[in-house]
């Protein structure tokens, strides 16, 4: 019988966690749960700076983040990794525990891990890509977090970003946090709460429940985003080049049975196989075509 995972209880405060590596994340939220080590050792340690300075804080702000309290400090104590692996693969179902694992697995030394643990952890890695889920915790704790104003406004607020750079965005007074063109395909998937804009389908994952709120269900909801004219092409890596797509639909646009057109000033989708025509579903955002 496994002992209960404590409740996570998230803070939307991201300065700390974007101002240290994947590798520093990882070896905060290894050692709070595994060693429960304290947080002034994690920044002597891990963050490398003065603890008398910091107090703390800087590891502190970082497990935080993705919800790990005090209550989780130590929990897995003398427990040997490929146990924390299992357990964890149990928890796997819920996103949120997901991230945690990956941070922990990505601490670990892959060598003590045996062929049977390694198709598990595949198995999950399938069910919630890394990065999509990184991309999603923060779009739900840092750029909607509390805001009051309409959610599909604050998601087209989030600003386009160049190829390869990263975008900076003031989240609150003298608070900045940084993204990439990942949070950006998420944001079109949240602002059509992952229902493709040509046929209407979702993706529904386990654990999703009618009764969740709008944002609580994007964690448990897939889609694809689509690159109108493709990268590979010299497409824009922008939100104006995007579509939210089934992906049954986005293979259609990859194999040339769907494509877009203008016609009266609007935007078409057209079947070249069977000859259809029909407007986007729903279109929230610019797209070009």
């Amino acid at each position: 019988m496994w002992p209960e995972f404590p409740p996570l209880k998230f803070s939307n405060r991201i300065r700390e966690f974007n101002c240290y590596s994947d590798r520093q994340r990882s070896a905060v939220v290894y050692n709070w749960l595994k060693n429960g080590m304290s947080t002034r050792q994690m920044d002597r340690e891990i963050i490398n700076i003065d603890p008398d300075s910091s107090k703390g804080y800087q590891s502190h702000g970082i497990y935080r983040y993705l919800g790990l309290t005090k209550k989780h400090q130590g929990f897995f104590r003398g427990w040997e990794d490929t146990k924390v692996v299992s357990y964890f693969h149990q928890l796997c179902s819920n996103p949120d525990y997901c991230i945690i694992f990956y941070y922990y697995l990505d601490h670990l030394d892959k060598q003590i891990i045996s062929d049977n643990d390694i198709a598990m952890i595949k198995e999950i890695k399938i069910y919630q890509p890394e990065n999509d889920l990184k991309a999603q915790t923060w779009i739900r704790n840092s750029w909607i977090g509390k805001t009051k104003e309409p959610i599909n406004n604050r998601l087209l607020e989030l600003p386009d970003i160049e190829n390869g750079k990263e975008g900076k965005v003031l989240i609150s007074k003298n608070h900045y946090a940084w993204y990439s063109n990942v949070e950006i395909k998420e944001s079109i998937k949240d602002l059509y709460d992952f229902a493709c804009q040509v046929c209407g389908e979702k993706i529904l994952k386990t654990g999703w429940n009618v009764h969740m709120s709008r944002v609580d269900s994007w964690r448990y909801l897939s889609a694809d985003v689509h690159h109108i004219l493709p990268l590979s092409q010299g497409g824009p890596d922008r939100k104006d080049n995007m579509l939210c797509l089934c992906p049954t639909c986005h293979r259609k646009f990859h194999s040339g049975e769907f494509c877009l057109k203008e016609k009266n000033s609007k935007i078409i989708l057209v079947n070249e196989m069977l000859g259809k025509k029909q407007e986007l579903i729903s279109k929230h955002h610019l797209v070009l075509y």
